[in-house]
């Protein structure tokens, strides 16, 4: 996933800066230079913004499982402090 976004955030450079130099009536080897460069900055960024985005949803998972275990801990814990103030004195 990370190299998809990646490719099409440089695609998205290439192709942003590109449409500007053509509207702005550039040279033609200024326009590419300038979108290559584009499509290098985009992709790094696009890169590490979905790397950013991935560890903040496998951040989250881990989280989400660790307060479930312990709502289940706690649970447990509940029901056999119920259960030995039910059981009869021996």
């Amino acid at each position: 996933m990370t190299q998809l976004v990646t490719t099409l955030a440089g695609a998205f450079g290439f192709a942003l800066i590109c449409g500007l130099g053509f509207y702005q009536d550039r040279s033609w080897d200024r326009t590419l230079t300038s979108a290559a460069i584009a499509a290098l900055a985009f992709g790094l960024v696009g890169q590490w913004w979905m790397r950013l985005w991935l560890a903040s949803l496998m951040n989250a998972q881990q989280e989400r499982a660790q307060a479930e275990m312990e709502r289940q801990q706690q649970a447990q814990a509940e029901a056999q402090a119920a259960a030995q103030q039910e059981a009869p004195p021996a």
